[in-house]
């Protein structure tokens, strides 16, 4: 239980309907995109998992994964959602389900979780880099093909496949805090891959820089992409395209993205993408 909310497997069919009603209260989901209960169930009985996040016994959100099995992993818990109500998000219950799903995994004997999202997306990758301690050397281009939710119309959906090793001493300082701390002077003397400027009120990518070698090389995203989505779409696409090139450029180079930074200045917010150089991941 973490204020108020107490958290549980999802095990009895007749609450799954909720599972559905929150993937279009958290992403505004079509019922074109909906995944139906039914197949949800169908994992659960083949292995997976789904916990839910409850207050007053109604379920507010859930995470939700399957058993994977590939190469270099081996068999391993892929995690398709983690979705929370709107009216429930920014306190910590994201967080704290993708904990349970971990503990859940380790009691099961499994070594990683894996994932994908938004590169381009600053609230997951802060939780799932920083807080959680995954990390990501693979980058899919429109790994979802067109999608009609408002976050992904319009926009080729490529994501980042992440990696959690749940036991790992990575994992564990950042599940601690006690991973490495920057500042924005650090940044700004170390190298950067992206040079940005402002353009109709919006940050834009004046520079890509795609011939680094620095063991540690940072890359700039927004604070908030949605509302680029919403106001100036052409540049969001912009933005899409030339991380795209970063990402593919130094992912082919053996570095991996292993933290993202978020520096709060007097106005404004700064975001950065932390990529390492790592013979092994």
């Amino acid at each position: 239980m973490s204020n108020g909310i107490v958290y549980r497997e999802i095990t009895n069919f007749e609450e799954y309907t909720a599972l559905e009603d929150i993937q279009q209260d958290s992403w505004n989901m079509p019922d074109r995109e909906l995944v139906p209960k039914r197949l949800i169930n169908a994992t659960r009985k083949s292995g997976g998992v789904i916990i839910g996040a409850y207050d007053n016994n109604q379920i507010i959100g859930y995470v939700w994964g399957w058993v994977g099995n590939k190469e270099p992993y081996g068999t391993y818990i892929y995690s398709h959602h983690n979705a929370v109500r709107q009216a429930y998000q920014n306190r910590g219950i994201g967080y704290q389900l993708k904990l349970e799903q971990r503990k859940w995994a380790i009691d099961k004997g499994y070594e990683y979780i894996n994932w994908t999202f938004d590169p381009l997306q600053s609230k997951n990758a802060y939780l799932n880099f920083h807080k959680l301690g995954a990390i990501s050397n693979i980058y899919y281009v429109n790994y979802w093909g067109d999608m009609h939710d408002d976050l992904n119309v319009g926009m080729e959906t490529d994501r980042f496949y992440c990696n959690w090793l749940l036991e790992s001493q990575r994992t564990m300082n950042h599940l601690k805090g006690r991973c490495s701390k920057y500042t924005i002077t650090d940044i700004e003397k170390g190298e950067n891959i992206t040079e940005t400027k402002m353009k109709n009120d919006f940050l834009a990518i004046n520079n890509l820089n795609l011939n680094l070698n620095s063991p540690k090389l940072f890359l700039e995203i927004l604070p908030n992409f949605n509302a680029m989505l919403s106001n100036n779409k052409e540049l969001a696409i912009d933005w899409r395209n030339q991380t795209r090139k970063a990402f593919e450029k130094y992912f082919s180079e053996g570095y991996a993205v292993t933290d993202f930074i978020v520096i709060r200045l007097e106005k404004q917010v700064k975001c950065y993408h932390l990529l390492e150089y790592r013979e092994e991941i």
